[in-house]
């Protein structure tokens, strides 16, 4: 029997280096104005006179159209002859009412013909006062019949022309747009529900448009609204962004890139993200000592790698998490490690997980538990923390083989980190600047064939499965 080789790794280093990282939330959204008027017409007719056009500077009260108002000419002329007839209803009922009252005294009629003539008297009166109220209508309607600007502000879109007719009978039609001043912007930008929560009031923000691809703008958080925003599913939070626009470039509907910076630290220590992704495999981790018998050539004073003696019983290798004496970082660190693992160790795991009451198919199969529950002893459940996050590294480190050669393997290390820029993460504690930390390794081809091996074989070498 031919004895495997020792294990030798290529690995990818990374310096800790002190700059400054950036933390952002992106969003899109469309450009506005603060304020936006819609100037619509309260009365149906003919459009015969257009005063202003697109891009028009308009003040408060200048006329901006024209509505033929024949028919409310009419309407009004009309209403004050029905006027003028009950006001002379009204003076007949009022002598009545006065030579009866005198006849009603001297006992000439009856207190029925009195009353009668009475209540003629109340309505002609109340017949006027309606008369009165159409003929002010009718003048409000003719009035209406011109179109006037409720705001100093540009014209940005008409809808009408002259000769159309527009029609006021349920909805006001729009017949013009205007924007009060196009200097000062909003943008609704539509933020996702897994980043509302470190978005601010206050918080600058960095956007571009199509128009201007290599110009970058800023901007402000205005608002984050309360209202969720539901699409397919999706539930977002739109925060209004105050954008200053002096020059005039950026135009209403622009589609806005943005970029919220919700936190900046200078001179931060920085890991790459791939440092914090990478795992080794697991014959590559420098494990601590054991109670097991030293390996030949060995010592019990120098750490030492158990994955090989490990994987020769067929026993699992000690988790990462466990032998740093912490919790597991989630569901996908415990995955991770059992797609490490042999599949006679992956078996021995669940088969451990079962004996120690875990139940279901143990950690990376269905109804797994993320803690890893029941694997030598590490913690039964997950509990998240407030502030900052822990998370394991490897950095390099020299150890003996049984063999008695040297190697450089992985060697764990837990750090606090803060805010990630999508490419570097601050290190709060655990590393200094210039410490070298593991971002990659490339696998020898040995080792890259033993671990595409099929089940039933052995990874290290051996004739066949564990036992024979």
């Amino acid at each position: 029997m031919k004895r495997p080789k020792d294990p030798a790794f290529d690995f990818k280093t990374a310096a800790i280096t002190k700059g400054e990282i950036t933390q952002v939330v992106t969003a899109n959204g469309n450009l506005t104005p603060v304020i936006d008027v819609q100037v619509g017409s309260q009365v149906s007719g003919i459009i015969t006179n257009i005063l202003v056009d697109f891009n028009s500077r308009v003040k408060l009260g200048d006329m901006l159209a024209q509505i033929d108002a024949s028919t409310y000419e009419f309407a009004l002329n009309q209403n004050k002859a029905d006027l003028a007839n009950a006001q002379a209803a009204l003076e007949l009922a009022q002598i009545n009412a006065k030579r009866a009252e005198e006849l009603y005294k001297n006992a000439l009629i009856s207190k029925s013909d009195y009353d009668t003539t009475i209540a003629a008297l109340h309505q002609a009166e109340a017949t006027v006062t309606t008369r009165q109220a159409q003929v002010e209508k009718a003048k409000v309607d003719l009035q209406r019949c011109t179109i006037y600007s409720p705001i100093n502000g540009i014209v940005i879109d008409r809808a009408v022309t002259v000769g159309q007719t527009v029609a006021a009978s349920f909805n006001t039609p729009k017949l013009f747009e205007i924007a009060n001043d196009l200097s000062k912007m909003e943008i609704d930008a539509m933020v996702s529900e897994a980043d509302v929560g470190g978005v601010e009031e206050g918080h600058p923000v960095t956007f571009t448009v199509d128009a201007f691809p290599t110009r970058q703008f800023h901007g402000a958080i205005k608002q984050v609204r309360y209202a969720p925003t539901t699409n397919q599913n999706v539930v977002t939070y739109t925060a209004v962004v105050a954008v200053n626009n002096d020059d005039l470039k950026l135009r209403p509907g622009m589609t806005a890139n943005a970029s919220i910076i919700t936190a900046q630290h200078r001179d931060a220590l920085k890991i790459p993200n791939a440092a914090l992704r990478f795992r080794p495999p697991d014959n590559a981790i420098l494990k601590p000592p054991t109670n097991s018998p030293p390996a030949r050539g060995g010592s019990t004073g120098n750490a030492t790698n158990a994955t090989a003696s490990a994987a020769l019983s067929g026993d699992p290798p000690t988790p990462p998490w466990v032998a740093e004496g912490r919790q597991p970082n989630g569901v996908e660190e415990v995955r991770k490690w059992m797609d490490t693992l042999t599949p006679e160790q992956r078996e021995a795991a669940r088969r451990q997980f079962r004996e120690r009451g875990g139940g279901g198919r143990g950690p990376g199969g269905d109804g797994g538990s993320a803690s890893g529950r029941g694997f030598r002893g590490s913690s039964e459940t997950v509990s998240r923390q407030e502030g900052p996050v822990t998370r394991t590294i490897y950095v390099l480190a020299q150890t003996r083989l049984p063999t008695g050669k040297e190697i450089e393997m992985a060697k764990p290390v837990t750090v606090k980190v803060g805010i990630t820029d999508g490419s570097y993460t601050e290190v709060i504690d655990g590393l200094k600047e210039g410490d070298e930390v593991i971002a990659g390794v490339n696998l020898p081809v040995a080792a890259t064939a033993s671990a595409q091996a099929p089940q039933g074989s052995s990874p290290f070498g051996r004739g066949g499965p564990r036992g024979r």
